[in-house]
C-alpha cells in the first residue's frame, strides 16, 4: 500500500510512515501510524528488513510542504506487513493522507525506478527488501 498526502503532487507516493514517539518501539509506532494515516492497524508484521535509509530531503525540490524536511537525517526502517482486514477498512484520514493505492511488487519496483527524484529514498532498496522476504 502506498499513500499520497493531501499537499503532495498526484504522482508522489510513499509508504505509510512516521516518527516514533519516545515510549514506542518500532511495531507500536507502525501500528499507530497505520491507524492515523489509513484508519486501521489490522496487519501482521512479517519482518523488519535489514535494509534501511537515512532521509535527505534536500534531494527533493518540488515538495510543497516543508514538514518533510523535519525528517532530514532520520534513520528509516522498513517493516514488511500483511494486511489482515478488508479493503473497506482503509479510510485515509483526509487531513494528512488524501488517497491510498495498492500495487504489486513488480509495479512497485518499476515505480521506484522510473520516479527516481520523487522516490529517491527507496530507489534501489525496494527490490532488495522484496528479495529479502522472497516476494
Amino acid at each position: 500500500m502506498l499513500v499520497n498526502k493531501v499537499d503532495w503532487p498526484d504522482d508522489f507516493w510513499k509508504f505509510p510512515q512516521g516518527g516514533l514517539d519516545a515510549s514506542e518501539d518500532l511495531v507500536e509506532g507502525a501500528q499507530r501510524e497505520f491507524k492515523e494515516e489509513v484508519g486501521t492497524s489490522n496487519f501482521e508484521v512479517i519482518g523488519i528488513s535489514k535494509y534501511g535509509n537515512t532521509d535527505d530531503w534536500d534531494k527533493v525540490k518540488d515538495l510543497k510542504s516543508i514538514q518533510e524536511k523535519k525528517a532530514k537525517g532520520q534513520i528509516q526502517k522498513f517493516l514488511v506487513v500483511k494486511f489482515l482486514g478488508e479493503y473497506s477498512d482503509i479510510k485515509p484520514d483526509g487531513e494528512e493522507i488524501e488517497k491510498v493505492d495498492w500495487v504489486t511488487a513488480e509495479t512497485l519496483c518499476r515505480y521506484t525506478k522510473e520516479n527516481k527524484e520523487l522516490f529517491h529514498a527507496y530507489n534501489g532498496l525496494i527490490p532488495k527488501i522484496l528479495e529479502e522476504f522472497r516476494f
